[in-house]
């Protein structure tokens, strides 16, 4: 059995250490906090850009997937023809050349991907103030174990959101 005592030393050191350690918390609370006005900035930046540059041609949709057997033929002949003209697409599996054919794309799309989940994805730019993103990796990995209602809620939620934007512009 161990009992948790500290000696005298070990408390003098907590006793020392305690005001270090409370500056250092409230420095990085402060550059948190300094810093948090220019990433909603930057957002803001990146959202608008978007519509700026694609918004013109009636594209308000970014949609990433891969070249994957467990959606890319769904995608392409089932989601993708449903969002023409209104869609921008970028190939997970050919993100090399993303640098050279979509710089801009591929920044929005690092912005808002995270880092789970984000293959297959839609951006969904309902103004320069909203962004949603539609994740479809767990509901076509869903479908993959023959459960399709998460693929339905997904490309449900998908269309409508395009589908009233859409008629908002028109």
């Amino acid at each position: 059995m161990s009992t948790n005592v500290r000696t005298p030393t070990e408390k003098l050191l907590l006793i020392a250490l305690a005001p270090f350690l409370v500056a250092w918390a409230a420095l990085w609370l402060f550059l948190w906090a300094l810093t948090l006005p220019f990433q909603y900035l930057y957002e803001w930046w990146l959202a608008y850009r978007f519509r700026q540059i694609h918004g013109r041609f009636g594209r308000f949709v970014l949609f990433v997937y891969s070249d994957s057997p467990n959606w890319k033929d769904y995608i392409e002949t089932k989601v993708l023809p449903q969002l023409e003209p209104h869609v921008v697409t970028l190939n997970w599996s050919e993100r090399a050349q993303w640098r050279q054919t979509h710089p801009f794309e591929a920044r929005v799309f690092r912005h808002w991907a995270g880092e789970k989940e984000f293959n297959p994805m839609a951006l969904i730019f309902s103004s320069i103030w909203t962004v949603t993103d539609v994740r479809l990796w767990r509901a076509f990995r869903d479908l993959k174990h023959g459960r399709d209602q998460s693929l339905r809620f997904a490309e449900n939620l998908l269309l409508s959101e395009v589908h009233r934007i859409a008629s908002k512009a028109a």
